[in-house]
């Protein structure tokens, strides 16, 4: 395994700045050990080729770590930063979601460009206000079948605060699920393998649903599906980056 680098700073670097500490582009193979570093706050590991999160338990007061850019294949060594509230991982070659238990102050949680195919291992994440899982290889959030919808049901039931889910750039087929986050409000989905309006009918029930995007799916090619989602999102301001216009609900109706 690499061997981590000790980082240390000079009184007056860390006086000028003592919460944040940017290290993008310093060639690091792993994360280095950083001295005198207890009071940061913001910690910037950028375009790096750190392959393992680690040395991280220095730091009680860390709120914001950025790995965006790396060569992490697993998500480990966060136990010792419970505070951590926004955690950037894209850009990097993680197959599952896992070792977030006790990051349960985590509003933001980036994983997109990564090789992720289920989600799960979120259930304790309640205060997760946001989700990015563009350009992952997720197939389904639910397969049909009641056995499948419960326990997909089950993967989101913890995400009680989920206002943002990203979505873009994947394989799913259905999104049925989705209607089990209580707080969602954005919801994107552009660049997928959606056919079909049933393959989205679920989110009937998202009464709190204000942002949609599905462009790029084979049912946006339709020439009624703009009016056919609007009858199915009726609290939808937003769909496809286009402000919902009075004409657009008119016209939903009048199907």
């Amino acid at each position: 395994a690499p061997v981590a680098s000790v980082v240390s700073r000079s009184q007056a670097e860390r006086l000028a700045s003592p919460e944040r500490l940017n290290l993008d582009r310093r060639g690091l193979t792993a994360c280095p050990l950083l001295q005198g570093e207890e009071r940061l706050r913001l910690l910037n590991y950028q375009n790096n080729a750190i392959a393992e999160i680690s040395n991280l338990h220095t730091l009680p007061y860390l709120i914001f770590l950025d790995l965006y850019n790396n060569r992490i294949s697993s998500i480990s060594g966060l136990e010792g930063v419970p505070s951590l509230r926004v955690l950037m991982l894209g850009k990097n070659a993680i197959r599952a979601i896992e070792r977030l238990e006790k990051l349960t102050k985590l509003d933001v949680l980036d994983l997109h460009c990564n090789q992720i195919g289920a989600i799960d291992g979120l259930s304790t994440l309640s205060e997760l206000r946001v989700l990015n899982l563009a350009g992952n290889q997720l197939r389904v959030l639910n397969l049909a079948g009641n056995q499948i919808a419960h326990l997909e049901a089950r993967r989101l039931a913890g995400l009680t605060s989920l206002a943002e889910l990203n979505l873009r750039r994947n394989l799913i087929t259905s999104v049925a699920g989705v209607e089990a986050l209580p707080a969602l409000q954005r919801l994107f989905l552009s660049y997928n393998a959606i056919n079909t309006l049933a393959s989205v009918s679920c989110l009937q029930a998202a009464a709190g649903l204000h942002e949609l995007a599905l462009d790029g799916n084979p049912v946006a090619s339709d020439a009624s599906y703009r009016h056919a989602i609007l009858c199915i999102g009726r609290s939808l301001r937003h769909l496809d980056l286009r402000r919902v216009s009075e004409d657009d609900r008119r016209a939903a109706q009048a199907r």
